[in-house]
């Protein structure tokens, strides 16, 4: 590891000057001293965009006091200089040049940097004091900042005894437990982001309704898995409907789909399950399905809940649920047996291969044989040779391109990288 700045990142940096709304270059010596942020980020990443403001007033409210032990720098991501500069603009910090890019590169590899937004969080002396801060600023921990400036860590944990669930990037609002180990605890209110431990949860008073998270993986009975849902909508109503009524009249099995209105790939697979679902009624199917919603405003969620024949869950009422299920993208339908058990993770791959008959299945407390090499579909990931999307069949990955993908076909015509093939997950893994 470097043990100065200027073998860590060149004698140059950039910086932002408001009076004149240009960038001026400024010797890398002006971080001797100080405890330093990396900020792996770019402009073209909705998740760093969201995230930038947040870490620009952290910065600016503690910057007067501690600007003689604490600097950011921002090692960018992007494809292209306009992206950088408009993007350095939010930035009160200082920067990496966007010409240095093979040293941006590098300080990815060597900080292991696979998703942005990043914080690393180094001493005077190159040393890493914290890998990832990013959960620091989003949770407001102010005093985390006096913690930087002293190259100390705001955070502690423990081992976890068995069958502790370790919440990895959860961290305890009040004792700084990083990650929270054993039974997490959360707040009803989507726009109130407050964990506790186990241990917190008896001592902590708060304005909302708290919650226990259920442990991804373990078998709970639909009861529990709807606990943290006040009530259902009437499809295309205010209605409010009993939770209790999904799981009555012996339901065989229930569908939790997550979709949203804003995304093609969902706007895409609706009307395909909707002709199932009415045909599987048709057929007296005990299966049901629960629309859980990523939209971001009533409008929407109201309009695309109106397409669907079946009932669900209020906006922002899912979170749970989705941390359940680890729904990390979508379309996505996990279907669950009467009893709890998790039939299928990728219902929107099945039912795209099998229509009803997946269905029927389902019914029968079942689950689909996993499909074959050549029927996979990649959910998705789309071939950067053809533009079929998504890939179905064998994947071939480039590791040496970035993000670059084929499939089996343009495979066979060659590529000037080595390509690997990507193993097919298994039922409970993403793609």
């Amino acid at each position: 590891m470097a043990t100065t700045f200027n073998e860590l990142l060149g004698e140059q940096l950039i910086e932002h000057n408001d009076s004149n709304n240009e960038s001026n270059q400024i010797s890398t010596n002006e971080l001797n001293g100080k405890n330093v942020g990396l900020y792996f980020s770019a402009y073209s990443c909705p998740a760093c965009r969201n995230f930038t403001p947040k870490l620009a007033v952290f910065f600016k409210g503690y910057n007067s006091e501690m600007e003689e032990k604490l600097d950011i720098v921002f090692i960018s991501s992007d494809e292209d200089q306009a992206a950088f500069d408009e993007y350095f603009k939010e930035m009160p910090w200082k920067a990496l040049p966007f010409s240095d890019r093979d040293r941006s590169k590098t300080l990815r590899e060597k900080f292991n940097v696979k998703n942005i937004p990043a914080l690393v969080m180094l001493s005077p002396t190159c040393e890493i004091n914290s890998w990832n801060d990013v959960d620091v600023v989003r949770g407001a921990y102010h005093g985390a900042v006096r913690h930087w400036c002293k190259g100390k860590h705001l955070f502690w944990s423990r081992e976890a005894r068995e069958n502790e669930y370790v919440w990895d990037g959860i961290i305890c609002h009040q004792c700084y437990m990083s990650p929270i180990i054993g039974l997490r605890h959360g707040c009803t209110d989507q726009k109130c982001y407050v964990d506790l431990c186990e241990t917190c949860l008896t001592k902590t008073k708060h304005e909302h309704p708290l919650v226990e998270y259920l442990v991804p993986k373990r078998q709970y009975s639909l009861e529990q898995l709807f606990r943290s849902v006040p009530h259902l909508l009437s499809p295309n109503s205010e209605e409010k409907i009993e939770t209790k009524t999904i799981w009555k009249n012996d339901v065989k099995s229930v569908g939790f789909y997550f979709s949203a209105h804003w995304c093609g790939p969902c706007r895409d697979f609706t009307p395909k399950l909707v002709e199932v679902y009415k045909e599987a009624q048709i057929k007296s199917l005990s299966f049901r399905i629960v629309f859980v919603s990523s939209d971001f405003t009533y409008q929407s969620f109201n309009e695309y809940r109106s397409e669907m024949p079946w009932p669900a869950v209020p906006l922002n009422s899912g979170h749970l649920l989705d941390t359940y299920f680890q729904s990390s993208y979508i379309p996505r339908l996990f279907v669950v047996s009467s009893d709890g058990k998790v039939l299928s993770c990728r219902g929107v791959n099945d039912v795209s291969r099998k229509g009803i008959e997946a269905l029927k299945t389902w019914t029968q407390g079942e689950t689909l044989p996993l499909p074959t090499a050549d029927e996979f579909e990649w959910e998705d990931v789309s071939c950067d040779g053809c533009s079929m999307s998504p890939i179905i069949g064998q994947r071939y990955h480039c590791h040496t391109c970035n993000n670059y993908d084929l499939c089996a076909e343009c495979k066979k015509k060659g590529h000037e990288h080595p390509l690997e093939l990507v193993p097919q997950p298994t039922e409970d893994e993403d793609d």
